[in-house]
């Protein structure tokens, strides 16, 4: 991407705040503009968001993108069928935690999707949770684990849950709904950091937070560790293989509806121990500057420091997309394990002052991980 927008991300940009916030729009998209607009959107997974928006504003030269405007139409229908769908297996499985006392922590996904303006918009993803490291035999021997991976194989007869989980997650379908079992919800470089996410993650256990789904409570995490949780799974996926705008978006999104809940200060304590206050605030910017969430909103006070990071944020972004897979070229499973390698080893450096201590420790853990899957 060019130091300077191009008309088409300023474009792009100004749309998807629209659709974001549920503003309407003043502008115009030419014939040209359109399929490049939607392109665009589909890499970034927010096309559910950009054809809202684009169905309601003038279009030049309209008979000429008849055609583009019906693809774009059942691209946007089948995200919302997909919403819908989710949205039930969502309540399903909240029942089915309720009914066999399932200990776990339901994370981002349609927790977030429900926060969002228009519902069937937001591109839908899977259902992640989480249960405790004694449960997935992560901390204790195997005779002493297994009632809460005992129970969700209750649930999910047909997963073939494992008696203890030996990787961070464990992935599996249900009704061709994906799930992800998680041990933990995010690996770090740096032991410290890690020893202090979890025990921060074990007091989100001992105090329950809940928000209610179609009448069943739900367990969550709270506001100001999913504050926290958003941008260091965001960041990590950045630095690691790729990011799309769509984890921006639900960033935004979540500090918006919760911006009386967090806890600011205990927030900013929490990511200084993490040493990633600097990354916390550079990738806010995006959220501020490009996607309109309101600076009083964002928990942390932003400058033209923090700026001077946008737009090489942005750059990664689109030039990779979703997960990076723009930037994947190989064909072999092996050649795209070292592009992903090479991509994270380029990253820790390139993004290094944004999390030092982090980022110093990120290239042998990526090459360690990397050589074992390899």
């Amino acid at each position: 991407m060019a130091k300077r927008y191009s008309e088409i991300i300023r474009l792009f940009f100004s749309l998807l705040r629209s659709a974001l916030w549920a503003k309407p729009s003043q502008e115009t998209v030419t014939a040209q503009q359109f399929p490049r607009l939607m392109d665009l959107a589909k890499a970034q997974t927010v096309s559910g968001l950009m054809f809202d928006v684009l169905r309601n504003i003038r279009v030049e030269d309209e008979r000429q993108i008849k055609t583009i405007v019906h693809k774009a139409y059942f691209h946007a229908e089948k995200i919302k069928k997909k919403n819908v769908e989710l949205d039930k297996e969502l309540t399903w499985f909240a029942g089915q935690i309720a009914e066999h006392d399932l200990h776990c922590i339901v994370v981002k996904g349609q927790l977030i999707a429900r926060l969002y303006p228009k519902m069937g918009t937001r591109h839908t993803g899977d259902i992640d949770f989480l249960i405790p490291q004694e449960a997935a035999g992560t901390k204790t021997t195997p005779s002493e684990t297994g009632t809460e991976l005992q129970k969700i194989a209750q649930i999910f007869p047909d997963a073939h849950i494992p008696e203890k989980l030996q990787e961070k997650e464990f992935a599996f379908r249900h009704e061709g709904r994906l799930y992800e079992l998680h041990a933990r919800l995010t690996d770090f470089g740096c032991k410290k950091h890690e020893q202090l996410w979890e025990s921060r993650i074990a007091k989100e256990w001992q105090h329950p937070y809940y928000v209610e789904l179609d009448g069943v409570k739900v367990r969550t995490l709270s506001p100001t560790m999913n504050a926290a949780y958003l941008f260091v799974h965001l960041f990590f996926h950045l630095i690691r293989e790729g990011v799309s705008l769509r984890q921006f978006c639900d960033w935004a999104i979540f500090l918006h509806a919760y911006r009386d809940a967090i806890d600011r200060q205990q927030l900013t304590d929490f990511m200084q121990g993490m040493d990633m206050v600097q990354g916390y605030k550079a990738m806010g910017c995006i959220l501020v500057d490009e996607l309109g969430l309101p600076e009083e909103e964002f928990p942390m006070p932003l400058t033209e420091a923090d700026r001077h990071w946008k737009m090489k944020i942005l750059s990664d972004i689109f030039r990779g997309g979703s997960f990076g897979k723009q930037n994947h070229h190989a064909k072999s499973k092996l050649g795209r394990k070292m592009e992903t390698l090479r991509m994270a080893m380029r990253n820790s450096v390139r993004y290094r002052k944004l999390s030092p201590s982090e980022m110093r420790m990120m290239i042998p853990k990526m090459v360690k991980i990397n050589l074992k899957l390899i």
